[in-house]
C-alpha cells in the first residue's frame, strides 16, 4: 500500500513538470494588437460593420505654429506629434499673423473655466453692477476726454492779452526830493533787478525791505547784485528798499503790477564807484542832460530827432544828433576823446562824442578804424 502510494506520488510531479514545459514553450501574446487583429476580432464576436477609428483633426492649411518640440505640428495630409527632424536649424519657421483684438478677447472670455449656466438673477446682478460702474458708453468715455481737453484749454487762456516784455536800464537818482523809478510787474512773471555802478561793474546787495510781502515775493542769494521779485496778486502797488554795500543812501524802488508791459530785466545804474570797480573812468565826466539819451542808447533806442549813420570795420551802431554822435558798441573808444559814456552789466558801451568820420576802437586789444559814413 505504501509503494503505490509513493508511484502516484511521482507520476502527479512528472504530469505537472510536462505541463510547465509546455507553458514555457508558448509565446507571449502581443500587448497592442493590430488594427486586422482587431476587426478579425469583431467578425468572430458577431459584429458585422467594420469600425473605423476617430478621424484626426487636419487643417487646410498645415502651418508650423512654434519651434517647441512638446507642441504638435501639422505636416502634409495628417496631424502628428513633432519629431526632432520637425526643427531644422534651417527650415524657416513661420508665424500666425496676428489676432485682431474682437477675436483676442473673444478667445479670452472662451478660455475661462466651465461653469453652470447663468440664471436670470446673475443677469440682472451683472447688468446692475456695470450700470454702475461703468455707465457710459465707449463713444461717451472719448466726448468726456474731448470735453475736459477743451475746459482745460480754455483755462489756461488769460483773460487779457499777456503783458509785453521789455529789458529796460534806470538811472537812480538820490538827490532828496527825486522820484523813484517804477518797476513794472505782472503775475505769472519773474523781474530781476541787477544793480551796477557807474563803470558797470556789479555793486552788491546788502539788504532789503518790501512794503507788502503777500503782494510782491523777492528772492535774493544773500550775496550777489541781483534781485528776483514777482507779484503774487494781478494787480496793485508797492515799494522795496534796496541797500548797497558801501552807498549810505538806500534806493527806492516803486513796484506796479498789472500793466500792460512787463520788465524782464532792469539794469539800474547808480552814480558812483562800486566796491567791485575795476575801471574807473577818467576825463571829463557825463553831464546830467545827456544821462537819458545814453540810456537810450545803451538800450538800443535811437535818440529822438536823430539819424542813424552807417558804420563800416567793426560792429557798432551810430546816430547823429546835431552836431554829436552816439555809438554802441562792445567795444572801447581810444580817439576822438568821448564827451560821456555809460556801460551796462553785459559789457554794452554807449559813448558821446563830437561828430567825425573816423573813430579809432581797441577791438581784443587791438586797434580798429570805424569808417562812419550817411552824414
Amino acid at each position: 500500500m505504501h509503494n503505490i502510494l509513493i508511484r502516484i506520488i511521482v507520476s502527479l510531479f512528472l504530469l505537472g513538470g510536462v505541463h510547465l514545459a509546455a507553458f514555457a514553450d508558448q509565446k507571449k501574446p502581443e500587448l497592442e494588437p493590430t488594427m486586422a487583429e482587431y476587426q478579425e476580432w469583431l467578425k468572430k464576436n458577431g459584429h458585422k460593420k467594420k469600425v473605423n477609428p476617430p478621424p484626426l483633426v487636419v487643417e487646410k492649411n498645415p502651418v508650423m505654429r512654434s519651434a517647441r518640440r512638446d507642441e504638435i505640428v501639422t505636416r502634409k495630409d495628417l496631424m502628428v506629434p513633432a519629431t526632432p527632424d520637425d526643427f531644422l536649424e534651417n527650415e524657416p519657421v513661420m508665424e500666425s499673423p496676428p489676432v485682431p483684438f474682437k477675436q483676442s478677447r473673444d478667445v479670452m472670455v472662451q478660455s475661462a473655466p466651465p461653469y453652470p449656466a447663468s440664471s436670470s438673477e446673475s443677469n440682472e446682478a451683472f447688468k446692475a453692477m456695470l450700470q454702475q460702474n461703468v455707465p457710459l458708453t465707449p463713444q461717451q468715455v472719448v466726448k468726456l476726454r474731448q470735453m475736459i481737453d477743451t475746459s482745460q484749454r480754455a483755462a489756461a487762456i488769460p483773460a487779457n492779452i499777456p503783458p509785453k516784455p521789455v529789458s529796460s536800464t534806470l538811472m537812480v537818482n538820490l538827490a532828496p526830493g527825486a522820484t523813484p523809478p517804477a518797476i513794472r510787474l505782472a503775475q505769472g512773471y519773474i523781474t530781476s533787478l541787477v544793480f551796477v555802478d557807474s563803470t558797470g561793474s556789479p555793486w552788491p546787495i546788502a539788504s532789503y525791505d518790501i512794503g507788502d510781502p503777500k503782494k510782491i515775493t523777492p528772492q535774493w542769494d544773500g550775496k550777489s547784485n541781483i534781485l528776483l521779485i514777482q507779484a503774487m496778486s494781478p494787480y496793485g502797488d508797492s515799494d522795496l528798499i534796496i541797500r548797497l554795500i558801501g552807498l549810505p543812501t538806500p534806493i527806492t524802488l516803486q513796484l506796479v503790477a498789472g500793466q500792460r508791459v512787463v520788465d524782464y530785466r532792469t539794469d539800474i545804474h547808480v552814480s558812483g564807484i562800486g566796491p567791485n570797480s575795476k575801471d574807473i573812468p577818467t576825463g571829463v565826466g557825463l553831464p546830467g542832460s545827456a544821462n537819458q539819451l545814453l540810456l537810450s542808447v545803451l538800450d538800443g533806442v535811437p535818440p529822438p530827432g536823430s539819424k542813424q549813420l552807417t558804420v563800416r570795420g567793426g560792429d557798432c551802431l551810430a546816430w547823429l544828433l546835431g552836431d554829436k554822435m552816439y555809438l554802441r558798441t562792445r567795444f572801447t573808444v581810444l580817439s576822438p576823446g568821448w564827451i560821456g559814456t555809460m556801460v551796462s552789466p553785459d559789457g554794452m558801451h554807449a559813448y558821446e562824442i563830437q561828430q567825425s568820420s573816423s573813430v579809432l576802437i581797441s577791438q581784443y586789444g587791438s586797434p580798429v578804424e570805424l569808417k562812419i559814413e550817411g552824414f
